[in-house]
């Protein structure tokens, strides 16, 4: 399932997370990263991945980050599945 986290910290905060990303990366086990973009404000980046049906994945990834960011996971599909898939409710 593809998922587009929301990762947001506060500004005092930032070197941290640098740092942290620095060290162990983006990567997880079980989540493929597909692409990262970056607010250009600062303080909050977009990341689309593709998530393991095991949500022990999800949780330990995201442990990993909690002390530093908010993190919102929100499910999404490409618009035309989202589309096909409307019409075949019909």
């Amino acid at each position: 399932m593809l998922y587009m986290n929301i990762l947001t910290w506060d500004p005092d905060k930032r070197d941290a997370v640098i740092d942290r990303v620095k060290k162990i990366g983006m990567e997880h086990e079980g989540i493929k990263v597909i692409s990262t973009w970056n607010d250009l404000n600062g303080g909050r980046c977009f990341q689309l991945t593709e998530e393991a049906e095991d949500p022990k994945f999800s949780i330990k990834a995201n442990h990993a980050w909690t002390d530093l960011m908010k993190i919102e996971a929100v499910p999404v599909m490409d618009a035309g599945e989202f589309l096909k898939l409307l019409e075949s409710m019909r």
